[in-house]
């Protein structure tokens, strides 16, 4: 009984939530690290900039944003699984980044200089708006395999990886 008491609670609290935020954003995709290098180059990354990733699965891209870039990054994550494995990421990478366990539909995105995305084109399609109502002119958003609808990319890079890099500017 205990035992199968305890089986329900890890579904309730640590599975649901995790299909929950792979229906709404992407399943784990990772980005090679070749990839978010290339792009925050590309983009003209700066210390100190305020790099947000959307969904951030296990913390790579933040820990190379921070500790390869010396951005001041945040990692928007909603699976308690990928979050945990962030935080331990992170830790153990002895890194300046920050995971937050949050929506990222939810999520005041004003702040950001640097946006990084790599979710599936219904995300993306979600996200054009919310991009135009809360990010200030300038901010960079970076998407990594998916355009952004409705949204010019300044540059697109391709990559020895599969998929593209599109870097958009918000006018």
């Amino acid at each position: 009984m205990i035992g199968s008491t305890f089986i329900v609670v890890i579904v309730a609290v640590l599975v649901l939530p995790t299909l929950y935020a792979f229906h709404i954003g992407a399943p784990i995709l990772c980005t090679p690290k070749s990839s978010i290098k290339r792009a925050l180059e590309a983009c003209g990354a700066v210390k100190g900039q305020k790099f947000y990733e959307l969904g951030c699965g296990t913390g790579r891209n933040i820990i190379v944003a921070s500790n390869e870039f010396g951005l001041n990054t945040i990692g928007l994550e909603l699976s308690p699984i990928l979050f945990l494995i962030s935080k331990i990421n992170l830790f153990l990478r002895n890194t300046t980044a920050d995971v937050r366990m949050k929506n990222l539909y939810k999520t005041d995105l004003v702040a950001a200089e640097i946006v990084f995305c790599f979710l599936t084109p219904k995300a993306m399609a979600k996200l054009a708006p919310k991009f135009a109502r809360e990010l200030k002119s300038g901010t960079k958003i970076i998407s990594y395999c998916f355009s952004l609808p409705g949204w010019q990319p300044k540059k697109i890079i391709n990559t020895n990886n599969p998929g593209k890099i599109f870097i958009y500017e918000k006018a």
